[in-house]
């Protein structure tokens, strides 16, 4: 009896081990188009990686780095998400290899062993890629992940990974100082961006599907070639960093119908009136002739309009759905859950967490600062989390009345919902790229009060907020004291020696209308702090170094007063496009700032609906981008001016709509 039970149990085990799925290895690699050891590396490199993607025993993605080059046309398209990934694994040196989420040596062995030893694995998860690309550019790209029967293993925190990557980037020329001209497996855009999606496992035997879409921008357009898209996707965990399963698929082109559809933008405070615009593909040799939207999920179809405006009223998340059919009777319905976001308020101030605690080192300081209400006192607020759901319990402080986790830039018209935003800046693992200088300089000059407390502040202060402040600053250094200039205040000093670096100091212009409220040095004219209150404008108030490692004692002293007395301005009700989108004439605005690097925004108007192109041309009269293409509802509309590619100099910007016609000119200042 005991002998087969013995057998019974090996074989169970046996069973549950071939239902599980092999494992194919991810490769991440990171590179520049200037470093010479990474050439000197491709040499075996290159031939071991292209044999290993051709047998289909790996998925292989790049990401390009902004050093030793600056200028790398790789890293530069794709910028946000390469300083995320290589954040995440915390690389400081190319090249640098993880396979399966473990950093390994740069050599060919080394690469080749991790390889077979993650393949020789088995995994909880397959993972099966439809990748599609349409006749209108559009990709979709579906997403079926199967949950191995036999698993029993608990996760947390797992992620979903999607990359479009090219599988051959060519240039005439090199672009850098490595000698090297030709790339294979390089990152163009992560979808939806480098933190992936937070995946909700299905049970063991179940599957889920998703759909993630991306409308490619033109400068994505101009650098990348369609026809050598692949899609690398991959789950990890995103503690551990284990990566549990990859797989790698080329771009297809879809020939069936596809409904497809993109707003302005699908979060705003409420009530939020929100454009949409249709981007759905007949079946071949087939035109859509209906459309049907559903914008609640109610079954109800609120407009048959290929590009409708819809205001959604109330405070919370909207589920929306599209049907179109085509004269073949061909149909299909784009469902995007949770799509359109209605923000509404429940304190009067906003703590803005540029902290991202990925890292260990910031989960104690993160959890004294927040836990203690050091940057609010003992005032009730909403707290705005730009790394999203970081798994950290915001709301444990009673004070705290309302959490959003969006990692994006906040909307104007939700800044507007606060009289005073405090922003905790830290400018690590991308806080920064949710920093719009000409937003906040708006909120202030229209009453609003702010309050920025961070350390590597110059990359804050681009020139339009130093232009604002009359300030200019020093550059990275190490700042542990702050002595207090104003008698209302009170030092406040490092918790550890040492450890408040790359801080950045100001030294106040003779014509500014900013006052000195710190300093590090009594004797020195850089200061490390200050306020200033325009008339009829907000208060604008700025405080040197890492917030979360001042004396939390007297910071928290500090900011209860400042939030009492200074930030007192009252928000005037003005309007914004995302409230008001009413145009009474064209009008084609001076971009904002300018002169600017590397981006500037601009706004114009159109009271009829039509077609509007904007375009941008250099001194010769040639067109090197295009910014706006496309019919567009009668309206206020603003569009970012990405000049990162492009060499300093003076360009112009041109817009035409029915026969109305405009240029401006704008200087790239690099």
């Amino acid at each position: 009896m005991k002998k087969y039970l013995v057998i019974f149990f090996i074989a169970g085990a046996i069973i549950a081990q071939l239902s599980a799925y092999p494992k194919k290895s991810l490769v991440e690699r990171y590179t520049n188009a200037s470093c010479g050891p990474c050439a000197e590396a491709n040499v075996w490199y290159i031939p071991t990686t292209l044999d290993m993607v051709n047998s289909n025993s790996i998925a292989h993605i790049v990401y390009n780095v902004n050093w030793p080059g600056t200028t790398d046309p790789m890293y530069l398209l794709n910028s946000s998400d390469n300083a995320q990934r290589w954040s995440y694994y915390g690389v400081n040196a190319v090249p640098w290899i993880d396979v399966n989420g473990t950093t390994i040596s740069t050599d060919q062995v080394s690469l080749t062993n991790a390889v077979n030893s993650g393949n020789s694995q088995i995994s909880p998860f397959r993972i099966i890629l439809t990748p599609e690309i349409f006749s209108n550019k559009v990709m979709n790209i579906h997403v079926k992940i199967l949950h191995d029967p036999g698993d029993v293993t608990s996760f947390q925190n797992t992620m979903l990974q999607v990359g479009l990557t090219e599988k051959t980037v060519a240039f005439s020329s090199p672009p850098g100082a490595n000698g090297e001209s030709v790339f294979y497996s390089i990152t163009r855009k992560m979808l939806p961006d480098a933190k992936g999606t937070l995946l909700n496992i299905p049970a063991p035997g179940d599957s889920l599907e998703m759909d993630l879409m991306y409308f490619p921008t033109t400068s994505f357009l101009t650098a990348v070639n369609l026809d050598s898209l692949r899609v690398v996707a991959f789950i990890q965990n995103d503690n551990t960093k284990e990566i549990y399963q990859s797989e790698m698929s080329d771009m297809q082109k879809g020939t069936h119908i596809n409904a497809a559809f993109q707003v302005d933008d699908n979060l705003g405070a409420a009530p939020f009136s929100v454009s949409f615009h249709d981007y759905s593909t007949p079946a071949d040799s087939a035109q859509i002739t209906s459309w049907k939207w559903d914008f609640n999920n109610d079954g109800v179809i609120e407009s048959t309009d290929p590009n409708p405006v819809y205001k959604f009223q109330d405070k919370q998340s909207y589920t929306v759905s599209l049907t179109v059919t085509d004269n073949k009777q061909h149909q299909y319905t784009r469902t995007l859950t949770n799509f359109i976001t209605a923000i509404g308020s429940s304190s009067d101030i906003l703590v803005v967490n540029g902290i991202d605690y990925s890292t260990a080192a910031y989960v104690t300081e993160m959890t004294n600062f927040y836990n203690n209400s050091v940057c609010f006192g003992n005032h009730n607020v909403d707290i705005w989390d730009l790394f999203g759901g970081q798994g950290f319990n915001f709301a444990g402080n009673s004070k705290v009345k309302q959490v959003d986790l969006f990692n994006r830039t906040i909307p104007v018209s939700v800044l507007k919902l606060y009289k005073k935003i405090v922003w905790i800046g830290n400018n690590y693992n991308g806080d920064l790229n949710n920093f719009n200088s000409a937003s906040v300089i708006q909120y202030v000059q229209q009453g609003g009060n702010f309050l920025l407390a961070t350390r590597m502040a110059s990359t804050f202060f681009d020139a339009s907020l130093q232009n604002y402040c009359g300030a200019q600053l020093s550059g990275d250094l190490t700042v542990d004291f702050l002595h207090s200039l104003d008698n209302n205040l009170v030092n406040m000093s490092s918790i550890t020696s040492g450890t408040n670096t790359l801080v950045d100091l100001v030294m106040l212009n003779s014509n500014s209308q900013a006052i000195p409220i710190f300093t590090s040095d009594t004797t020195s004219s850089w200061k490390a702090g200050f306020r200033m209150h325009n008339a009829n404008e907000g208060v604008f108030i700025f405080i040197a170094g890492r917030p979360y490692r001042y004396d939390p004692v007297a910071s928290s002293q500090n900011y209860s007063y400042i939030l009492d007395n200074w930030m007192t301005a009252q928000p005037t009700g003005i309007k914004d496009n995302g409230q008001d989108n009413i145009a009474k004439s064209y009008n084609l605005d001076q971009n904002y700032p300018n002169p600017f690097n590397p981006s500037t925004s601009i706004r114009y108007s159109v009271p009829n609906d039509g077609m509007v192109n904007l375009s941008v041309y250099n001194t010769l009269g040639q067109k090197v981008g295009s910014l706006v293409n496309q019919f567009t509802k009668a309206g206020n509309y603003e569009v970012k001016f990405d000049a990162s590619r492009y060499a300093s100099g003076i360009y112009f910007y041109r817009i035409e709509s029915g026969s109305f016609t405009s240029v401006k000119k704008m200087i790239l200042m690099k």
